[in-house]
């Protein structure tokens, strides 16, 4: 009870949250995105150059400009460019000015880098300048098929390290709120997180509705890990992480 209540405590400030901006279009997004892919498998750099935001510009071109070096760039870009593409996500800041698009990306082989045929989620972020959308950084998230997820989702709190305090943050994949507890699968790099909450009666009295916890939402909780499973947590309190 004592963690429940403490949760409750912990919550409190989430409904003062601002929200990201929702509904925007991502074909805005991701007409950028297929000409940078575009470019890169044409070998051009310049117009692979010329979709990224200025600061990203400035640093690749430095990096590309000693004699030798284009060649290489070439393959880079290459590397990076992906055959198809599934838009997951689009997550807007609130101020509309930068935004996230996750996708599942499918890559061929390509013997050049030694790289197998395969899938990799990643998130871009993008910025606007001058108006138009930029692309600013690619960050690879992982192979999906490869993630660790904890040994089971079972709610068993006899086992959490109450002498052992905590803090975990990441993306929520999913929730399911159960009659006595609340589990948040929350992603954080190539690892699903099973974080288990007070049940949703509990939540809602704290001003935590369904909608502050909700798939790919940021988020970060304090809490107690479990004692055997490195993947199982017990969250005493949480807010969300604004993007």
């Amino acid at each position: 009870m004592h963690g429940i209540v403490s949760f409750a405590l912990g919550l409190g400030i989430i409904a003062a949250v601002a929200r990201p901006a929702e509904g925007q279009d991502p074909t805005d997004l991701t007409r950028v995105l297929d000409a940078w892919h575009a470019a890169a498998k044409a070998g051009d750099l310049d117009k692979w150059l010329a979709v990224r935001t200025a600061d990203i510009k400035k640093e690749l071109t430095a990096d590309i400009t000693p004699p030798g070096h284009r060649k290489q760039a070439v393959l880079f870009a290459r590397a990076q460019a992906a055959d198809s593409y599934e838009v997951r996500h689009v997550a807007w800041n609130k101020d509309g000015k930068t935004a996230t698009l996750f996708i599942l990306a499918q890559f061929s082989a390509m013997p050049e880098v030694e790289r197998p045929a395969g899938k990799m989620e990643e998130s871009i972020t993008f910025k606007k300048e001058a108006g138009a959308w930029k692309m600013e950084l690619v960050r690879p998230l992982g192979d999906p098929d490869k993630i660790k997820h904890p040994a089971d989702l079972n709610y068993d709190p006899e086992n959490a390290k109450q002498d052992s305090d905590g803090n975990i943050g990441g993306r929520i994949v999913s929730v399911d709120f159960k009659p006595k507890y609340t589990v948040v699968i929350l992603r954080v790099m190539d690892e699903e997180n099973a974080v288990f909450l007070p049940p949703k009666d509990v939540l809602e009295k704290a001003g935590v509705t369904s909608e502050t916890l909700a798939p790919w939402k940021l988020h970060e909780f304090d809490g107690h890990p479990h004692k055997t499973d490195s993947l199982k947590f017990f969250a005493t309190a949480g807010k969300p992480i604004e993007e």
